[in-house]
């Protein structure tokens, strides 16, 4: 598995709470002209988090079968359990905030869909998925990766229209169609289906495939700039409207991810001791922003003058408080049992 995915998973994490963190500091201290611009491109950052998340978890089912999978109901066991208690435990946890500090609650099967469809993490659901799929997927993507990819992200394009069904015009789908829309993943599949098997069969030919990616790499982080400065003009100016953007920028990370230098990460001791808390960090992170909104509207509202404040603090609290905890928890040896069911 390559080096640098450790710390790239760190980035990961730290754009996803960075996404987070101006999101909920544009409710709580709302900011206007270049500071919001800034900070939306500092959001926008964030498009490229959770591709990077499910390319390395499928380069890790690949490393994890570069002999054979030769018990796969007890890798899919042992690699849903580490994923799903934790999720049940942290979306408990956030559908109480928000009932106390948003007033925001659902009926029982309302509670339901939402462990089903991964609110508030969204693309937990879609791992599970391929993590129980993953030795057929190996054993396709051995022999045929092009393929898988292929079909898998004309599957994805499929979802898309059907996700935004104004970009076909005046053209109307066979009605058959609607048999093809998953129920539960629809959106995280139109959104990410192809990046779990790109880090999987991208690992799997890593041998014959990284000659190209490196020989390109220069090539393809232009495309990643040019496409990102795109989004910038659309989101930001006006200047185009290309939603079709948010798609594909990320794949064309995918080609650049995996030559990366891992020397050349800056922080790069930071980021892989984050990244080993990765997941800890994104369930927890959400309740930790929850609460410092809520604490600041109700107790101290004029705080909401003060962005400068607000947004560091924000991304401090969001980042830091999750990684103490888990640092403390892991050492103590009364929690170490219990550690993995909260944090994975």
């Amino acid at each position: 598995m390559n080096r640098q995915y450790g710390a790239m998973s760190g980035v990961a994490i730290v754009l996803i709470v960075l996404n987070h963190t101006v999101h909920f500091g544009f409710q709580a201290a709302p900011v206007s002209g270049i500071v919001r611009d800034v900070l939306t491109v500092l959001q926008m950052l964030g498009a490229f988090a959770v591709p990077t998340f499910l390319f390395i978890s499928g380069a890790f089912v690949a490393y994890a079968a570069r002999g054979k999978l030769t018990h796969p109901l007890k890798f899919i066991q042992h690699s849903v359990s580490r994923i799903l208690w934790p999720y049940l435990f942290w979306s408990l946890v956030y559908y109480v905030v928000i009932f106390f500090v948003l007033k925001e609650r659902y009926s029982g099967p309302g509670y339901v869909k939402n462990l089903l469809v991964g609110f508030p993490y969204h693309f937990i659901p879609l791992i599970i998925f391929y993590y129980i799929l993953s030795p057929l997927l190996v054993k396709i993507g051995r022999r045929h990766g092009l393929l898988l990819l292929l079909a898998i992200g004309l599957y994805q394009l499929f979802l898309i229209f059907m996700q935004n069904p104004e970009w076909l015009g005046s053209f109307t789908p066979p009605g058959w169609t609607r048999f093809l829309i998953p129920p539960v993943l629809f959106n995280t599949m139109a959104d990410w289906a192809i990046f779990f098997p790109m880090g999987l069969v991208f690992s799997l030919h890593n041998k014959g495939l990284r000659p190209y990616l490196l020989h390109f790499k220069w090539v393809s982080v232009g495309i990643v700039i040019v496409l990102f400065s795109l989004a910038v003009l659309d989101n930001i100016f006006g200047l185009i409207s290309a939603p079709w953007l948010q798609y594909i920028l990320p794949v064309a990370f995918m080609f650049v991810l995996p030559v990366i230098n891992r020397k050349s990460i800056p922080l790069l001791k930071q980021f892989e001791k984050v990244g080993k808390r990765s997941y800890g960090v994104y369930l927890s992170h959400l309740v930790v922003l929850t609460l410092a909104v809520g604490l600041i509207q109700t107790y101290i509202p004029g705080l909401g003058a003060f962005p400068i404040i607000v947004y560091p603090l924000f991304f401090i609290i969001a980042l830091g408080i999750p990684m103490f905890t888990m640092e403390r928890l892991a050492r103590i040896a009364q929690t170490r049992k219990v550690y993995k069911y909260v944090f994975g």
